[in-house]
Protein backbone atom coordinates (compact mmCIF):
# COMPACT_ATOMS: atom_id res chain seq x y z
CA UNK A 1 0.00 0.00 0.00
CA UNK A 2 2.69 2.49 1.03
CA UNK A 3 4.89 1.53 -1.91
CA UNK A 4 2.03 1.98 -4.42
CA UNK A 5 1.17 5.35 -2.85
CA UNK A 6 4.79 6.49 -3.17
CA UNK A 7 4.94 5.30 -6.79
CA UNK A 8 1.67 7.09 -7.61
CA UNK A 9 2.92 10.27 -5.96
CA UNK A 10 6.24 10.06 -7.79
CA UNK A 11 4.44 9.65 -11.13
CA UNK A 12 2.16 12.58 -10.37
CA UNK A 13 5.10 14.77 -9.40
CA UNK A 14 7.13 13.92 -12.50
CA UNK A 15 4.15 14.86 -14.67
CA UNK A 16 4.26 18.44 -13.33
CA UNK A 17 6.24 20.96 -15.32
CA UNK A 18 6.91 24.37 -13.80
CA UNK A 19 5.72 26.92 -16.34
CA UNK A 20 7.07 30.37 -15.51
CA UNK A 21 4.56 33.19 -15.46
CA UNK A 22 5.71 35.63 -18.11
CA UNK A 23 4.02 38.46 -16.21
CA UNK A 24 6.21 38.10 -13.10
CA UNK A 25 9.88 37.53 -12.40
CA UNK A 26 12.59 38.15 -14.95
CA UNK A 27 11.90 35.03 -17.02
CA UNK A 28 15.31 33.56 -16.10
CA UNK A 29 14.29 32.49 -12.61
CA UNK A 30 10.91 30.75 -12.98
CA UNK A 31 8.01 31.34 -10.66
CA UNK A 32 7.63 28.38 -8.29
CA UNK A 33 4.88 29.61 -5.94
CA UNK A 34 1.78 31.75 -6.31
CA UNK A 35 -0.13 33.20 -3.37
CA UNK A 36 -3.76 33.86 -4.33
CA UNK A 37 -6.90 35.15 -2.65
CA UNK A 38 -6.74 38.04 -0.22
CA UNK A 39 -3.51 39.59 -1.54
CA UNK A 40 -3.28 43.35 -0.89
CA UNK A 41 -0.37 44.08 -3.26
CA UNK A 42 -0.51 41.57 -6.15
CA UNK A 43 2.32 41.32 -8.66
CA UNK A 44 0.33 39.32 -11.20
CA UNK A 45 -3.15 39.33 -12.67
CA UNK A 46 -5.84 36.69 -13.06
CA UNK A 47 -5.48 33.11 -14.20
CA UNK A 48 -4.69 32.78 -17.89
CA UNK A 49 -5.95 29.33 -18.96
CA UNK A 50 -3.19 28.98 -21.57
CA UNK A 51 -0.20 30.36 -19.66
CA UNK A 52 -1.31 28.81 -16.35
CA UNK A 53 -2.02 25.37 -17.80
CA UNK A 54 -1.43 23.42 -14.57
CA UNK A 55 -3.68 25.71 -12.51
CA UNK A 56 -6.31 25.57 -15.25
CA UNK A 57 -6.13 21.76 -15.44
CA UNK A 58 -6.58 21.54 -11.67
CA UNK A 59 -9.49 24.02 -11.81
CA UNK A 60 -7.61 26.54 -9.64
CA UNK A 61 -9.00 30.00 -10.39
CA UNK A 62 -7.94 33.41 -9.12
CA UNK A 63 -8.24 37.09 -10.03
CA UNK A 64 -4.89 38.23 -8.65
CA UNK A 65 -1.84 36.78 -7.01
CA UNK A 66 1.66 37.30 -5.73
CA UNK A 67 4.36 35.14 -7.27
CA UNK A 68 7.71 34.01 -5.91
CA UNK A 69 10.72 32.69 -7.76
CA UNK A 70 12.93 30.11 -6.11
CA UNK A 71 15.66 32.69 -5.47
CA UNK A 72 13.10 35.03 -3.84
CA UNK A 73 12.00 32.23 -1.49
CA UNK A 74 15.63 31.36 -0.74
CA UNK A 75 16.35 35.03 0.10
CA UNK A 76 13.77 34.99 2.91
CA UNK A 77 14.89 34.01 6.44
CA UNK A 78 15.20 30.22 6.56
CA UNK A 79 14.12 27.90 9.35
CA UNK A 80 14.76 24.20 9.87
CA UNK A 81 12.23 21.78 11.33
CA UNK A 82 12.61 18.08 12.02
CA UNK A 83 9.81 15.83 10.78
CA UNK A 84 9.31 12.12 11.42
CA UNK A 85 6.38 9.88 10.59
CA UNK A 86 5.78 6.39 11.98
CA UNK A 87 6.26 4.76 8.56
CA UNK A 88 9.41 6.72 7.67
CA UNK A 89 12.75 5.01 8.28
CA UNK A 90 14.28 8.18 9.78
CA UNK A 91 13.76 11.79 10.74
CA UNK A 92 14.04 14.44 8.01
CA UNK A 93 15.37 17.97 8.54
CA UNK A 94 13.46 20.34 6.28
CA UNK A 95 14.57 23.94 5.65
CA UNK A 96 12.74 26.90 4.14
CA UNK A 97 10.97 30.15 4.94
CA UNK A 98 8.12 30.24 7.43
CA UNK A 99 4.80 30.40 5.59
CA UNK A 100 3.88 33.34 7.82
CA UNK A 101 6.88 35.21 6.33
CA UNK A 102 5.89 34.24 2.77
CA UNK A 103 2.37 35.59 3.38
CA UNK A 104 3.77 38.76 4.97
CA UNK A 105 5.94 39.48 1.91
CA UNK A 106 2.92 38.82 -0.33
CA UNK A 107 0.77 41.19 1.79
CA UNK A 108 -1.71 38.33 2.16
CA UNK A 109 -3.94 38.15 5.22
CA UNK A 110 -6.88 35.97 6.09
CA UNK A 111 -8.37 33.59 8.62
CA UNK A 112 -7.95 30.51 6.42
CA UNK A 113 -5.09 29.37 4.20
CA UNK A 114 -5.63 26.60 1.64
CA UNK A 115 -2.38 24.84 0.70
CA UNK A 116 -2.91 23.08 -2.65
CA UNK A 117 -0.58 20.28 -3.70
CA UNK A 118 0.07 18.93 -7.19
CA UNK A 119 -1.78 15.70 -6.35
CA UNK A 120 -4.95 17.64 -5.52
CA UNK A 121 -4.57 17.32 -1.76
CA UNK A 122 -5.59 20.68 -0.30
CA UNK A 123 -5.71 20.99 3.48
CA UNK A 124 -6.94 24.22 4.99
CA UNK A 125 -5.15 25.82 7.90
CA UNK A 126 -6.11 28.71 10.15
CA UNK A 127 -4.00 31.81 10.59
CA UNK A 128 -3.20 30.51 14.08
CA UNK A 129 -1.88 27.24 12.60
CA UNK A 130 0.76 29.09 10.62
CA UNK A 131 1.44 31.95 13.03
CA UNK A 132 5.09 32.63 13.76
CA UNK A 133 7.29 29.96 12.30
CA UNK A 134 5.38 26.76 13.10
CA UNK A 135 4.88 25.93 9.41
CA UNK A 136 7.52 26.30 6.73
CA UNK A 137 7.62 26.03 2.97
CA UNK A 138 10.48 23.56 2.73
CA UNK A 139 12.92 24.10 -0.11
CA UNK A 140 15.44 21.49 1.00
CA UNK A 141 15.53 18.35 3.10
CA UNK A 142 18.62 17.02 4.83
CA UNK A 143 20.68 19.69 3.06
CA UNK A 144 19.57 18.72 -0.47
CA UNK A 145 17.32 20.83 -2.69
CA UNK A 146 13.88 19.33 -3.15
CA UNK A 147 13.06 18.34 -6.70
CA UNK A 148 10.27 16.53 -8.48
CA UNK A 149 10.39 12.78 -8.37
CA UNK A 150 11.42 12.69 -4.72
CA UNK A 151 9.26 14.28 -2.08
CA UNK A 152 8.29 17.18 -4.35
CA UNK A 153 9.42 20.66 -5.20
CA UNK A 154 8.24 22.63 -2.18
CA UNK A 155 6.71 21.14 0.93
CA UNK A 156 4.79 22.39 3.90
CA UNK A 157 5.92 20.52 6.98
CA UNK A 158 3.81 21.57 9.94
CA UNK A 159 5.22 20.68 13.31
CA UNK A 160 3.17 21.50 16.39
CA UNK A 161 4.08 19.52 19.46
CA UNK A 162 3.77 15.84 18.60
CA UNK A 163 1.59 16.34 15.50
CA UNK A 164 3.10 16.65 12.06
CA UNK A 165 1.73 17.10 8.56
CA UNK A 166 3.66 16.96 5.30
CA UNK A 167 2.30 18.10 1.97
CA UNK A 168 4.34 17.62 -1.18
CA UNK A 169 4.67 19.81 -4.26
CA UNK A 170 2.81 22.92 -3.20
CA UNK A 171 1.25 24.92 -6.02
CA UNK A 172 -0.68 27.90 -4.73
CA UNK A 173 -1.34 29.14 -1.24
CA UNK A 174 -4.86 30.58 -1.23
CA UNK A 175 -5.56 33.05 1.55
CA UNK A 176 -9.21 33.50 2.47
CA UNK A 177 -10.95 36.04 4.64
Amino acid sequence: MLRSSIVALALALTAFIVVPDARAGDGKDPVVLTVTGNVAKPNRGPLDPFEDAVFSHMDIKFEKGFTFTLSELEALPQRTVKVHYPDWPREVSATGPAISEVLKVASAEGKKILVQAIDGYAPEFTAEDIAGDKMILALSADGKALGFGGRGRQMTPLVTGSASAWEAAVLPLNVGR
